[in-house]
């Protein structure tokens, strides 16, 4: 079974950092990532959680193409609410904005404890980082990867008792993406930073967003110079 170079990322993370047997996997389209780690053997169950009963019937018909279906579980509902009842050792929420993801870990915060969290937000990273941070949600590594011409970032966290300390650049360029610093580190920041000189240039310095896309502007060349 040949994942996606996004999906192959996240599964690759699952296998370093495995953590229990069973995986609940949210948003989970066509079940693809389940039933690859099943069918593997990395872990022993999994189940496929999906709001929308499309992504349902596709993970279905994976499953069953894969002889998978007393292993990977299709479970219909919101975010963590179809978990509520089973028992899960990890679970993975991919391929949303940072956004959706953390109102999803947000809505039941008491179900998230012994769990390894495997986390990738198209978007709004930095606000998933935040929130992390502010409950108590460790990142333990993180590692990026270029997909489509699209790069990702993916997260692997786990609830602590500790109180997290963070500076402004972990929650915009990742705690562990800076320390590696990698070349697709450099070639999304690059892109990004060429982003809002753009931006700047079309700004009048009394507009309100102003001083904030500087803010990012020197923020950002800070970062790639300092590698």
């Amino acid at each position: 079974m040949k994942l996606s170079k996004r999906l192959q990322a996240i599964a690759d993370l699952i296998i370093k950092y495995k953590h229990g047997h069973i995986l609940g996997d949210i948003g989970t389209d066509h079940a693809y990532l389940p039933c690859y780690l099943v069918n593997e053997n990395v872990i022993q169950k999994a189940y496929a959680c999906d709001i929308a009963k499309g992504p349902i019937q596709a993970s279905i018909e994976t499953i069953q193409s894969y002889h998978l279906e007393n292993k990977v579980i299709p479970l219909l509902g919101s975010g963590i609410h179809p978990l509520l009842d089973q028992q899960v050792d990890m679970i993975s929420i991919c391929g949303m904005g940072g956004k959706l993801i953390v109102d999803i870990l947000d809505e039941f915060p008491e179900y998230i404890q012994d769990q390894r969290l495997f986390l990738q937000a198209n978007v709004g990273l930095e606000v998933l980082r935040e929130y992390l941070y502010l409950h108590q949600i460790e990142i333990i590594d993180e590692d990026i990867v270029k997909d489509a011409h699209h790069i990702y970032e993916i997260m692997v966290c786990q609830k602590t008792s500790k109180q997290l300390s963070y500076q402004e650049e972990d929650i915009y360029f990742g705690p562990y993406l800076r320390q590696k610093k990698n070349t697709l580190f450099y070639e999304k920041w690059r892109r990004q930073l060429h982003i809002y000189q753009n931006i700047l240039t079309s700004l009048e310095e009394n507009h309100p967003r102003y001083q904030e896309v500087l803010h990012m502007i020197e923020m950002i060349e800070g970062e790639l110079n300092e590698g």
